[in-house]
């Protein structure tokens, strides 16, 4: 198997008591290494690109969302494990749509970035309106209630954020029609330190109340023992980013400082593709990452 739908893979995790794995990609190499991570630890995976990156106004190069499913949709159709793919926290409402149009699993609207969060309300019909059009695409929707904090780690400052209330997040998921929700019950966007106090109560109430797959963000804040348990209580899907970008810049760092490149042949540091070459060492960086989280998700041998 390898495509599959963002709804049948959620369930999946659901019924066999693991937490499916979301690992963002940057570029063609940092998607093989997430891929073939998972095709050597059998697990299901989603994979996909940060929307509010990829369209970020500050960008040098303007960036083809159509490019990138290519890329994406193409590895996920070879795979030998089932991929979905998901358009995530992209802060742009025509964005979103896109990806519904071209063939994304799953779609994200989330401004988490902003500098201003978006009014509960007009957040809510922002996202009736993504679910209508997504869902004639056969289209999940992800949505998020509550606000995680925002870790600075160039600065070492913490934005606060507010734990996803159950009522309120019941009545956004019957209004909105929304088919994941993101909720904020202790893990934090952007921080490495995986040290977070998640707040098991909390999830805990969500997860009984709650009747369409919870997702976690933040997933590098994350202890691995806590993703084990929030996999064992209901939690369906974890977000990860900064942690496997970390692992490919100390690969990078680990490199540079092991060899002198200035009396190596450019092509063995890349392009090769063998023992010698840069790019493997970060992938191989990557791989050992995801292999290792997806082990902490209970999703070694879910594969179907």
């Amino acid at each position: 198997m390898s495509r599959i739908a963002a709804k049948e893979l959620l369930k999946h995790a659901l019924e066999h008591n693991y937490a499916v794995g979301y690992f963002e990609s940057w570029d063609l190499q940092s998607t093989l290494a997430m891929v073939r991570a998972a095709e050597h630890v059998k697990s299901p995976v989603m994979i996909g690109v940060c929307g509010t990156y990829i369209g970020e106004a500050k960008r040098r190069y303007k960036e083809s969302l159509d490019v990138y499913y290519a890329m994406l949709s193409r590895i996920a159709e070879e795979a030998s494990v089932p991929v979905a793919l998901l358009l995530n926290e992209s802060d742009d409402e025509d964005m979103v749509i896109k990806a519904a149009e071209i063939g994304f699993d799953m779609v994200m609207f989330a401004p988490v970035f902003a500098s201003d969060t978006l009014p509960l309300k007009e957040l809510t019909e922002i996202q009736k309106r993504i679910v209508n059009k997504a869902h004639a695409y056969g289209v999940a929707v992800e949505g998020e209630v509550g606000e995680l904090p925002l870790f600075n780690s160039a600065t070492g400052e913490l934005h606060e954020g507010e734990d996803t209330d159950p009522e309120v997040c019941r009545n956004f998921v019957l209004e909105t029609g929304i088919d994941a929700v993101a909720v904020a019950v202790g893990n934090c966007h952007l921080k490495e330190d995986g040290n977070v106090t998640i707040n098991y109560d909390a999830l805990q109430t969500l997860a009984r109340e709650i009747d369409i797959p919870l997702v976690l963000h933040g997933g590098t804040s994350i202890a691995h023992e806590d993703l084990s348990k929030a996999a064992s209580m209901g939690v369906a899907k974890v977000n990860f980013g900064t942690g496997m970008k970390r692992a490919a810049i100390n690969a990078v760092k680990a490199y540079m400082s092991e060899h002198d490149v200035d009396k190596m042949d450019p092509n063995d540091i890349l392009g090769r593709g063998a023992g010698k070459d840069m790019i493997v060492k970060e992938q191989e960086a990557v791989m050992a990452y995801v292999e290792e989280t997806i082990r902490a998700l209970n999703g070694e041998n879910k594969a179907f």
